[in-house]
């Protein structure tokens, strides 16, 4: 390649646009935008469009998938007149998995713990070449220092002679990466990034200080769900079920013998804070009607099949969240739901709170993957590995 070419090249890989691909089990998002100041990105382009979605990690319908997805990168490419030729693309966690492992290091004596030394500790611990996954994220717990057992959000700039560091490597399934290799390799990306959506929702939603405690938070999607425990710039435990809320709607569509239509629009419609009286219609098309009451009764049913869930992956976990630590509720499927957090609290017996993200214009649950993929890509397209978690770690903003 001619030196013209080169420079070419080089320019749209370092465009200071960030493009980003975001497939939830409903959508498959494409986001061009640009960070303008600290905290204010510009959002020049987002199309997002349906595609058959996925269950138990696999495609119902892989050709469908890849259409779409190619159709809203171009489209998103287009309307934001972006050349940038990198590209983020979010990996759902029933496509991932977590491995969580103790990595200890032996200084050559006994001095201040370097930012070239945690990365050493980082690569050290990823010892999953041959497998059926490729490693996307490593990121620190906690750290010890000595034989202190004495846990540190960060060793840097600690005197010691052994670094032990608690660290959660995230891994996605090979498969789910040549597939979007090749859609991407397609349009003309020159240089793809895989990053764990819920990794990203967990950094991105949530202040340093918040991740100082273990932190539950849930993502209730359409058709398939996840649960992460984090804590500090990792995770612990990662879950992933394919339920959502699209499973209420067609709860209600089989058990009141309705349209699917009709039922959507009464999922999002109902609130449980009510109660309704016998014979109050909720929502109708002119033939058929849902009854606020027989709305109400399905959605609870559901809700309570999620908590059981939820409650089992923290019992499970082994992992205690502080007293007054809420569980976290985002996502399309059931946040948006009006009474949710209340219904969810009492049968949990812990607080819920809705965390969405704090972006003007995007402040929803339903944009939470999204928004944090954006502001996650953003950082990691300015920092090396130690560079990405020197910023988290001094409290530079995502």
């Amino acid at each position: 390649m001619c030196a013209h070419g080169i420079r070419g090249l080089m320019a749209n890989i370092f465009t200071k646009d960030i493009a980003v691909l975001d497939v939830s089990s409903r959508l498959i998002s494409a986001i061009v935008g640009v960070k303008k100041a600290q905290s204010v990105f510009c959002i020049k382009s987002v199309v997002e469009k349906e595609h058959s979605g996925y269950e138990q990690g696999e495609w119902f319908d892989a050709d469908d998938t890849r259409s779409v997805a190619i159709s809203v990168l171009k489209e998103a490419m287009l309307n934001a007149e972006s050349r940038s030729k990198r590209i983020y693309i979010g990996v759902p966690a029933e496509f991932t998995t977590v491995v969580k492992k103790d990595v200890a290091i032996t200084l050559d004596r006994e001095r201040r713990v370097i930012d070239a030394d945690i990365d050493f500790l980082l690569k050290k611990g990823d010892t999953f070449e041959g497998s059926n996954y490729a490693l996307i994220n490593s990121s620190p717990i906690s750290f010890q220092v000595n034989t202190s057992d004495k846990l540190y959000r960060d060793a840097r700039g600690l005197v010691a002679s052994k670094v032990v560091g608690t660290i959660s490597y995230i891994l996605c399934e090979k498969s789910f990466i040549r597939f979007f290799d090749e859609i991407v390799a397609s349009l003309g990306f020159k240089d793809v990034k895989y990053i764990s959506t819920s990794w990203a929702e967990g950094i991105s939603l949530f202040e340093k200080e918040e991740r100082d405690e273990p932190y539950m938070l849930v993502d209730i999607g359409y058709i398939s769900s996840s649960v992460i425990i984090g804590r500090g710039e990792g995770i612990e435990v990662m879950r992933s079920f394919s339920l959502g809320g699209g499973h209420i709607s067609a709860d209600m569509c089989e058990a009141l013998n309705i349209d699917f239509e009709l039922a959507e629009r009464a999922r999002e419609l109902v609130d449980l804070n009510l109660t309704y009286q016998e014979n109050s219609v909720l929502v109708g098309d002119g033939e058929q009607n849902i009854y606020g009451a027989d709305a109400c009764e399905v959605v609870k049913s559901k809700l309570d099949l999620f908590a059981e869930i939820i409650y089992d992956i923290l019992e499970q976990s082994n992992i205690k969240l502080s007293p007054y630590a809420p569980i976290y509720l985002t996502g399309e499927g059931i946040a948006s739901i009006r009474g949710v957090k209340k219904y969810l609290s009492t049968t949990l017996g812990i607080n819920v709170d809705i965390v969405m993200p704090k972006l003007p214009g995007y402040a929803k649950p339903c944009n939470s993957s999204k928004i944090a993929l954006l502001v996650i890509a953003e950082t990691l397209s300015n920092s090396k590995v130690g560079g990405f978690f020197k910023r988290i770690f001094n409290g530079g903003n995502l």
